[in-house]
């Protein structure tokens, strides 16, 4: 073999070399989509295969130029067949949702190509030689090839995990039902929009308002009833809020039931529908010179004013977020109802923003605030809520985005939202502070938890950022609408909401029910009772700023009702006396709530209880930025829901959460389906998080699948049965069970201030009677500093038990455990299998049949396993 032959067959070998690591590359980086990445190793792919070409072709002597242009030929021949092939398998034959599986497929074509290549240009040498350059190249293939992929093992299992989703709606959850409403006939008092509040509210002449009805049924004699009935029949109403007090109550053997009459939808509208043809192109100069061309084009305006609306009917502007600061300044003037919003289609609009999707984020920290915590919690000012206009925090900011800020008319009414320190803390304030030279931006209100580089916010309210379909603006002193619509307008249904009243409101009632209303347009709550005995049921509660459904008192039932776009949260129940531990025997159950949690971007929960013994059950819930339910309280049961796409822009933070109290024991979270939870890449939550040493729960059979964080989070609570859960496909760990109040009394740590939690308790007579017949598990606790090393000291994770649960993940581990539970906690009896097993022990998970294989291994290392 000559020596330009042999100097062919190295670079040949080499770049075979080079080529195996890139595919290695090339795999790694489709199953985590990491798009730069992937553009590399396809770019390396391409250039690796051009090479191996071109050794091919001039060992077989092909003159040079014949030899570039062939291989540039051959090669775009095989990166499209790559490329065809990875689309075709990955979406088509998968459907997307086996990246790994696709990957190392489309992989293997390149290996192939390669494997061919290096075999065609042995035998272009001669025979001698020809025998070892086969055995060469094929070393040069698989050897790197295999180190890379055998190296980067864990990596690619952590990266298949976020998007290998083997779940649908798992098997044996039914989906929310909703009653269809029939012709009520026998109705003691109908009401319609063709009524007359003159008439006597019979069928043939009903009423024109509710208000009438209830007057009409507070003066009825309701002696010898059964019950009484108000049907509204469809068409919408226009209120302030509909009010109801103690006058207005039923009778356990007499019902009030307001209900749809049955022919159609029956709208309670705090706000007002405009029609699409009051939107016209802008016309005005001033206007149309802070708009962009291309919003000239798109952009149409309506006269509200015209419409009779006042600024006092859509207000101002002031404070959002669930960790906002506003009250602290200026006498608080920036604190009062969410904003008048705009609804197209049932799809809320966004105030014109800037940008007009995602994120900015922040720059350096040129100057930190006076935060309540500066730094975290060891830097808390506990003199902070007597604090009045505290110092707001400045952040750099680039060249691009001081230009663009620049170029706006004016700041005033300018807002920021976003998640200054925590993506848990959502606040939002007003332009402060903006020096275009020395490139200073500031929020006017401070951020309580401290200010951080890279936190993610945007603009708000903003005339020349109204640039994209969706975005309005309101001119608040000229009573205009500017709105950029998302496709034509003709034919849409458009709201503004106007209230500050909940729609509904009843206060010191009881068994009263409202049964198959369609509640929206509300600045404030959709519907608020305030008594006994009471039900919301099959209604639809859409396009509020407020919670949909607030019911406060003893025997409530909010069932059968679709919640949806609320500025909010969904279901709030409370009841039941904390004292006495008598339960409230309120439910939530049977509901669809999604898409919520849309303004208030923090700890506005689908379902939330409060007090002693309520229920929430059998609900479907999904699409949240923060958590799906949580709960305070005692002896509340959580069961049967069926929860999914949770946590969407959030860490540290749980699909079923609570936290910080050694006083609310009691509580059962059982059977409930939570799966598919954050944004892979982005937001990694917990799946079941007792937070902050939550203690004194009982939860059991539980399925999780796909939790990209602690599928389990105990944050060093006491007390806590976990046993016969199913935790499948966790990112982080199984379980993770930690010691931050132990931590924090004996080691100064960040929970230090877990004595709170002490005091807390000490507010109930837990010692004695009730508390202690109900929850023995009190008997000796104490908080004696002198004699940590006891079980029955409060702050240890004692008495525990986390046993009998199935784990099922990436790393084979169960999680973390730490000292502390593992002492005094029983940690035993845990069957724990990696992702790879899934299809040996569980049914069909690929379609949500999570049921055991008659032979699984489960049964054989869980004797005592609850399928």
């Amino acid at each position: 073999m000559n020596e330009k032959t042999n100097r062919y067959l190295i670079l040949l070998y080499a770049d075979i070399s080079i080529a195996a690591l890139s595919s290695a590359l090339y795999f790694f980086a489709f199953v985590k989509w990491i798009i730069p990445v992937y553009g590399v190793s396809l770019a390396l792919l391409t250039l690796t295969a051009f090479i191996a070409l071109f050794c091919l072709f001039r060992l077989r002597g092909l003159p040079v130029k014949k030899a570039v242009l062939r291989s540039v030929i051959f090669t775009a021949v095989h990166m499209a067949v790559f490329e065809a092939a990875t689309v075709v398998i990955n979406n088509v034959i998968l459907k997307g949702v086996k990246p790994r599986v696709a990957a190392v497929t489309v992989t293997g074509i390149t290996f192939a190509f390669f494997l061919i290549v290096g075999i065609a240009s042995a035998l272009a040498c001669p025979k001698k030689r020809g025998l070892k350059a086969v055995i060469a190249v094929v070393l040069a293939l698989l050897i790197p090839a295999g180190a890379a992929v055998t190296g980067a093992g864990d990596y690619m299992r952590e990266s298949y995990q976020v998007f290998y989703k083997p779940t649908v709606t798992p098997t044996g959850f039914s989906a929310v039902t909703q009653e269809e409403n029939e012709m009520i006939n026998d109705a003691d008092f109908y009401v319609s929009p063709d009524g007359n509040d003159s008439s006597d509210g019979s069928f043939g002449s009903p009423f024109l308002t509710l208000e009438k009805a209830r007057d009409a049924v507070r003066a009825l004699d309701k002696t010898g009833r059964t019950g009484v009935t108000v049907a509204v029949m469809a068409g919408e109403y226009r209120t302030n809020g509909f009010v109801l007090t103690e006058a207005d109550s039923g009778a356990p053997d007499c019902p009030i039931n307001y209900r749809a009459y049955g022919d159609g939808e029956v709208v309670l509208n705090g706000g007002v529908t405009v029609a699409p043809s009051e939107f016209r192109p802008v016309s005005d100069s001033a206007a149309l010179d802070r708009l962009s061309d291309d919003a000239k084009e798109h952009v149409v305006c309506a006269d509200i004013k015209a419409l009779g609306i006042t600024p006092d009917d859509y207000g101002r502007i002031c404070a959002i977020g669930s960790y906002n600061t506003a009250a602290k300044y200026d006498g608080g003037a920036y604190v009062g109802p969410i904003y008048s919003e705009l609804f197209v289609n049932d799809i809320r609009c966004s105030l014109a923003r800037y940008p007009d999707e995602g994120w900015l984020q922040t720059g350096e920290v040129v100057k930190m605030g006076h935060g309540r915590e500066s730094n975290g919690s060891k830097t808390r000012d506990d003199n902070w809520d007597n604090i009045s206009d505290p110092e707001s925090d400045i952040y750099r900011i680039d060249a691009q985005l001081a230009d663009r800020i620049n170029s706006w008319k004016t700041l005033d009414d300018v807002w920021m939202f976003g998640f200054f320190k925590y993506t848990w803390a959502d606040a939002s304030s007003p332009v402060g502070y903006f020096d275009y030279e020395k490139r200073e931006l500031s929020p006017k209100f401070v951020s309580v938890y401290g200010a951080i580089k890279d936190a993610p916010y945007y603009f708000f309210n903003i005339l020349e950022e109204l640039s994209a379909p969706g975005e309005w603006y309101l001119d608040r002193e000229n009573g205009i609408v500017y709105l950029y619509p998302d496709g034509n307008l003709s034919g849409a249904v458009i709201d503004m909401s106007l209230s500050t009243e909940p729609v509904i409101k009843a206060d010191g009632v009881s068994n009263i029910t409202f049964d198959g209303f369609t509640v929206k347009g509300t600045r404030g709550d959709g519907i608020v009772i305030n008594g006994d005995n009471c039900s919301v049921k099959n209604c639809l509660i859409k396009n509020i700023a407020g919670t949909a459904v607030i019911m406060n008192g003893s025997g409530n039932l909010a069932y059968g009702n679709e919640i949806t776009r609320t500025g909010k949260a969904g279901i709030s129940i409370d009841g039941g006396d904390r004292q006495t531990l008598t339960p409230g025997n309120s439910r939530a159950e049977n509901n669809l709530i999604h898409d919520w949690s849309e303004i208030y971007m923090t700890y506005q929960a689908a379902v939330s209880l409060g007090g002693v013994g309520n229920v929430c059950a059998h609900n479907e819930i999904y699409n949240s930025p923060h958590e799906a339910i949580t709960y305070g309280g005692n002896s509340h049961v959580i069961e049967y829901n069926l929860i999914h796409d949770v946590c969407l822009l959030s860490d540290d933070a749980g699909a079923i959460s609570a936290g910080r109290s050694w006083s609310m024991y009691g509580n059962i979270i059982r059977y409930n389906a939570v799966y598919n939870l954050g944004t892979p890449g982005e937001h990694s939550p917990q799946g079941i998080y007792m937070d902050d040493a939550f203690s004194g729960q009982t939860i059991y059979g539980n399925l999780l699948v796909n939790v990209p964080c602690d599928g389990l989070a105990l944050g060093g609570g006491r007390d806590l049965n976990v046993r016969n859960n199913v935790i499948i496909n966790t990112g982080s760990k199984g379980v993770s069970f930690d010691e931050r109040a132990i931590d924090g009394v004996l080691n100064d740590g960040w929970f230090d201030h877990c004595d709170q939690m002490w005091d807390e308790l000490n507010t109930f007579d837990w010692q004695t009677g009730a508390w202690l017949s109900a929850y023995p598990e009190y008997e000796g606790l104490h908080y004696d500093k002198s004699n940590t090393d006891d079980p029955m000291f409060a702050a240890n994770a004692a008495k525990g038990a986390l046993t009998g649960n199935v784990f099922v993940n990436h790393s084979g581990k169960i999680g973390d455990i730490a000292s502390n539970p593992e002492k005094y906690s029983d940690i035993s009896d845990n069957a724990v299998y990696k992702l790879s097993k899934l299809n040996a022990l569980f049914t069909d998970p690929d379609n949500g049949d999570y049921s055991l294989k008659e032979n699984s291994q489960i049964l054989k290392d869980l004797p005592g396993f609850e399928p």
